[in-house]
């Protein structure tokens, strides 16, 4: 069995987290970015960045071309981005169409191209209320597609499934990560915006831990 993954990397608190779990476990680890035309696309900077520092494999694909197929969605379209809780209904306007299933399909394949036996990415317990392509019934049917769709079989991993985004960020304090170098807010922007799912989320699992969160907010959080 190959200890190599490749780890879909946002830039965001949980692929960071998950990154540094894999290399943690002793994995080779591939990271693998996305630019779909997100509105957040500051989160490439910022996994960029990260990857050049600790050394690690990091491939961006662009993949704009399929705005046509991947449109309607508050991330990649002209409407506005909602602010509240993920678990509100008004959030669904941050799904991108089949987002995670065409995304898990590039990196099987990016798998297979570098000798990896799985793809790890980082849907969480948080984010079953509004991402069907989240939950555990989708990351099930995934692994047992791509282990059959290529000669080398290659699993679909979801670590922190069962996990909220406060206990993603307790492990990666024991991890003795550095938040400052992560990127969640759905908008773009030089700083935080405090108010959409995305922050609130960010900003509740802080709270739960007790510390605060080293990004720098719009508004007073």
């Amino acid at each position: 069995m190959t200890d190599t993954v490749v780890v879909i990397y946002s830039g965001g608190m949980d692929s960071f987290t998950l990154l540094h779990r894999a290399r943690a476990q002793g994995l080779n680890v591939h990271a693998l970015s996305f630019n779909y035309g997100q509105r957040h696309v500051r989160e490439l900077e910022v996994a960029a960045t990260v990857c050049r520092a600790e050394g690690i494999p990091h491939k961006v694909i662009d993949i704009r071309a399929m705005s046509d197929v991947m449109s309607g969605s508050a991330l990649t379209s002209d409407i506005e981005v909602p602010e509240g809780h993920y678990e509100e209904d008004n959030m669904k306007a941050t799904v991108v169409p089949n987002r995670n299933m065409i995304l898990l399909s590039l990196a099987t394949g990016y798998a297979v191209t570098v000798g990896a036996g799985a793809v790890w990415y980082g849907a969480h317990g948080g984010d079953h209320a509004i991402y069907p392509d989240c939950r555990p019934e989708f990351v099930e049917k995934m692994d047992a597609v791509c282990r059959v769709a290529n000669y080398e079989p290659v699993g679909i991993e979801a670590p922190f499934m069962t996990l909220d985004k406060g206990e993603i960020l307790s492990e990666g304090l024991r991890l003795g990560l550095d938040y400052s170098q992560t990127w969640t807010c759905y908008n773009g922007r030089e700083q935080a915006c405090g108010r959409c799912g995305s922050c609130v989320e960010r900003l509740e699992a802080f709270a739960a831990n007790g510390i605060s969160d080293p990004l720098a907010y719009e508004s007073n959080v």
